[in-house]
């Protein structure tokens, strides 16, 4: 088939330091793609028309290449109104927060738009393109800067509060434990997100300053998941002893869920799922010390397969299906 003959949505995945766009086909595979900085404390009006200006700019490229966008999926951080037509709120974007940016930008273009949650794109991108192909019950986990998920039911979306499927990043999995800038005390995220990953990596390089984590930091000056997982790759066992701490609670947190969600695959992204097998055996090993038998015996934990492309990905497989959806009720 050629790529003409393809079916091609646009992909937008909003973030707050940046915008990214991609054309992606009906397999999953992308073609032209953008990306453009954004300064999230910027007024409502410059972003708004830097994200359409760009949106435009891809859909005219497309188009003298022959390829016929049927629709944009856009995603971000946060949460959105009942009708998913306006962003009630996102720490990170913090000038669009009650505005009607998405009206505005719906009402710009000359192609149908669907919005949703970042962690519902990544999710159903997997579930259509990646890891999840055909798996009924799916959570997938994109562990950065904190821990969010997204979870399909029978090939759907489940939403349940503010479109999303609940704050799985702040179930409760330890009542003694540490903070969580949520409010609330021992949340998944207080003991596993990328910056509890980080504090942890500098507590081991300073109690063991002759680890490879201590020389990589004397080196670069800091010490991020990057450094970790350099670390990690090259044996040093104080990035092993990081990885299975914070990798024990995940798999707290999926015990926690598999009660609830009964899934039948959980896929681990995000930067920190980039730490690969390690924290796969890790998440594993806390499942199946804590979990409830009988609801996890079963649960089989796998890298997600996107990556940094899960954003945008998922955006445009969204779009896909809301025009299959719409194809399917004219049908009728």
């Amino acid at each position: 088939m050629q790529d003409r003959d393809r079916v091609w949505a646009i992909g937008v995945d909003l973030g707050g330091q940046s915008v990214k766009l991609a054309l992606v086909d009906e397999t999953g595979r992308i073609g032209p793609r953008r990306q453009a900085p954004l300064d999230a404390g910027q007024a409502v009006e410059h972003i708004t028309a830097l994200i359409v200006q760009e949106i435009n700019t891809l859909s005219e490229d497309a188009r003298r290449a022959g390829l016929e966008p049927v629709g944009v999926g856009m995603v971000m951080p946060g949460y959105m109104d009942a009708a998913r037509s306006k962003l009630v709120f996102a720490a990170n974007l913090p000038t669009l927060n009650g505005t009607d940016f998405l009206g505005v930008i719906r009402r710009s273009l000359d192609l149908p738009v669907v919005f949703d949650a970042d962690s519902n794109a990544a999710a159903y991108g997997e579930y259509r393109f990646g890891a999840g192909q055909d798996v009924d019950r799916l959570i997938v986990v994109a562990i950065g800067t904190g821990i969010g998920a997204g979870v399909i039911l029978g090939g759907r979306i489940l939403r349940i509060w503010n479109h999303i499927a609940g704050s799985l990043g702040h179930v409760i999995v330890d009542a003694n434990g540490p903070a969580c800038r949520c409010g609330a005390r021992g949340c998944v995220e207080a003991h596993a997100s990328g910056p509890v990953f980080e504090r942890r990596a500098g507590e081991l390089a300073d109690a063991e300053p002759s680890s490879r984590l201590a020389a990589l930091r004397a080196a670069s000056g800091r010490l991020t998941g990057v450094e970790l997982g350099q670390a990690l790759r090259e044996g040093d066992t104080a990035a092993a002893k990081v990885v299975q701490a914070c990798g024990w609670w995940l798999g707290a947190g999926v015990a926690s869920w598999s009660v609830i969600y009964h899934p039948d695959k959980v896929l681990i992204g995000g930067g920190i799922g980039a730490l690969g097998a390690p924290l796969l055996a890790a998440i594993r090993e806390g499942l199946a010390e804590v979990g409830q038998p009988k609801a996890t015996q079963h649960v089989a934990i796998e890298a997600a397969l996107l990556g940094a492309d899960a954003g945008v990905v998922g955006a445009a497989a969204l779009a896909m299906a809301e025009t299959e959806t719409n194809s399917a009720m004219s049908a009728t």
